[in-house]
């Protein structure tokens, strides 16, 4: 009796999913008084949106120290129908951890901390059951072969906005490993985290703050944070998923925001700030000062796993290196991707979490466009 209950229970439990939701169907149009390369742009994101039926997405585009293209697509909320503009700001989920990385950068840059430091070193009051979170080295949290395990649960529905509470809960962990660090490759939001309260102890601020003053303002990044109730909400945008069986896109309740889990995944952005960071950050990466250089970031750091760098994930698009990183949290979609060498980078958010190969489907496109004209143009020079 009771197993037949349970049964009748998840029936109407599924029954109610399938009905509830908002009937939404894209319709993006393109815009055809742009010029050659932007309507070529802008009729891959219309056709990917009304494809995939993506509430609202803003991507930017940059090459040298110019933005070439910024716009924003859809609405941010299916029910009030705001247009999504080239300022509006989304979850960008693990692009967070760029900034982290860099910021971790910045300290080895001005000699208050190596990469080979261990980590109980600097933060001798954690707590651990595997001695061998002893041998945990900034550089292994960094790419990701600390041997620790990944979060289980983001608790986005706590909302800390305490200063205290990245401190808080790092202190309250337990550390336990998958593996000896050094040895193997495992993706860890939790590595992040706890780098985000190295630089808290290190500089003697808060994470968020320290991010804000020494990479955000110098990059005018002038609209982003890494605390969500720091966004006016005229630029915000809100989480969107789909049902399971109708497919019908619904709002989600809860934004994935609370403090403790900023260093890894926090980041609220825009396109445009997006793509300012990267022209800053591309140009200090070619920097003729070795010492400010970020060139280090996106060298492969693990001969096992020669896909990362110290914060960045590494791949090749039509034989050129490119760095970049993939985000994804409950509602939202991004990818951020540039090509060091020719200084192009692009950058794409969106404000849902659902057919996400969409990401790659868009920017890769573009990337070879981007690519075949700098070709065209270095013939022609």
């Amino acid at each position: 009796m009771k197993k037949r209950l349970s049964i009748f229970k998840i029936l109407i439990f599924l029954t109610v999913q399938s009905c509830s939701g908002q009937y939404f169907e894209q319709k993006i149009e393109i815009d055809n008084s742009l010029n050659s390369f932007d309507i070529k742009v802008d009729s891959i994101v219309a056709k990917k949106m009304n494809t995939y039926n993506i509430p609202g997405l803003s991507i930017g585009i940059v090459q040298g120290d110019s933005i070439v293209y910024s716009k924003g697509y859809g609405i941010k909320n299916i029910n009030t129908k705001d247009s999504v503009r080239r300022n509006t700001n989304f979850h960008t989920a693990s692009i967070s951890k760029l900034f982290t990385a860099q910021a971790i950068m910045i300290l080895v840059q001005e000699n208050k901390i190596s990469l080979d430091n261990k980590l109980i070193e600097i933060i001798p009051e954690l707590k651990y059951k595997d001695e061998r979170s002893k041998n945990i080295t900034l550089k292994s949290l960094l790419n990701h072969t600390s041997g620790l395990t990944d979060v289980s649960n983001y608790n986005w529905k706590n909302k800390n906005q305490s200063d205290n509470s990245l401190r808080d809960y790092i202190l309250g962990l337990n550390l336990k490993l998958l593996s000896e660090p050094h040895t193997e490759y495992n993706y860890s939001n939790l590595g992040y985290n706890i780098l985000g309260y190295v630089i808290e102890k290190l500089s003697e601020t808060n994470f968020d703050e320290f991010v804000k003053k020494n990479i955000l303002i110098p990059s005018k990044m002038s609209n982003s944070d890494f605390r969500y109730f720091k966004i006016a909400d005229s630029i915000k945008t809100s989480p969107h998923s789909k049902r399971m069986i109708s497919k019908k896109v619904y709002e989600r309740k809860i934004y994935p925001y609370t403090r403790e889990q900023a260093p890894s995944s926090t980041l609220n952005s825009s396109a445009i700030d997006l793509s300012k960071w990267m022209i800053s950050f591309l140009k200090s990466s070619n920097s003729l000062s070795s010492e400010k250089s970020f060139e280090r970031m996106f060298k492969p750091s693990f001969n096992k796993y020669p896909y990362i760098g110290l914060g960045f994930q590494l791949s090749n698009l039509n034989k050129e290196k490119t760095i970049g990183h993939y985000g994804g949290d409950k509602g939202y979609r991004s990818y951020l991707i540039m090509v060091p060498e020719k200084r192009i980078g692009l950058v794409l958010l969106a404000n849902c979490d659902y057919d996400e190969d969409f990401r790659q489907e868009i920017l890769h496109p573009i990337v070879k466009l981007m690519l075949t004209a700098h070709i065209k143009n270095s013939e022609s020079d």
